[in-house]
């Protein structure tokens, strides 16, 4: 009897020492449990930021390279309208150097225009002298051949200028010169001379016509504006 019961209690002793390690064990794995639950929350929630950091950086990225590109448009559109308003401001500054309303250089040629130095006393002398259609042919060959501008004597020529004989002078636009007429042109000089240098051209009209003729290459001719 006493035997039996002694088994009965370390059967039941074990089975205690059992349900309370298992118990043991049970809370120390919840505890487990709940700690690694809060781990991966916590590590799930900072993943979320990071994946939220990286998805605004994109866009802020996209956002940039599109400003980036409206930039250089604008600048694009800034510099071809400086190139237009610099040419319309260039070809102003041209046309007004063509007219007279600004000063002119350049390189270019001097023709000389004089009266025959040895005139026979049977011919009349108004056959060796130059006359205001010489200086017409001259002036309109230059500007043919590209001339910028044109000076008689110093004085501008435009394509409206009043060139006449007075007598043994010449009038240009109301002012008289005699000769000889240096007629200063402001252009390329190879063209300038090959055009006054043609067969049949300009310059052998003025022999044929007595008058001496020179031709002057210049590195740089100057004409001031003319007085408004």
């Amino acid at each position: 009897m006493k035997s039996r019961q002694l088994i009965f209690a370390l059967v039941f002793l074990v089975l205690g020492f059992l349900l309370t390690f298992s118990y043991q064990h049970t809370k120390s794995t919840a505890e487990i449990v709940q700690v690694n639950n809060q781990e991966w929350e916590r590590d799930y929630y900072y993943r979320k930021q990071l994946i939220d950091m990286e998805e605004k950086n994109k866009q802020l990225r996209s956002e940039l390279n599109q400003i980036r590109q409206e930039v250089q448009s604008i600048e694009k559109e800034l510099g071809e309208e400086a190139d237009v308003i610099k040419d319309l401001v260039d070809t102003k500054a041209n046309l007004q150097k063509m007219t007279g309303e600004l000063s002119i250089s350049g390189e270019g040629i001097m023709v000389t225009l004089k009266d025959a130095s040895f005139i026979p006393a049977e011919d009349h002398a108004n056959q060796y002298i130059v006359h205001d259609r010489h200086i017409h042919q001259t002036v309109n060959e230059l500007f043919s051949a590209g001339a910028k501008a044109v000076a008689i004597n110093g004085q501008r020529i435009y394509r409206n200028s009043y060139i006449s004989c007075i007598g043994p002078v010449v009038s240009i636009d109301g002012t008289s010169y005699p000769a000889p007429f240096v007629i200063s042109a402001i252009g390329e000089q190879e063209v300038l001379d090959v055009s006054l240098n043609l067969r049949n051209g300009v310059i052998d009209h003025l022999i044929q016509d007595n008058i001496e003729v020179t031709i002057e290459k210049k590195s740089n001719v100057e004409m001031y504006a003319k007085d408004m």
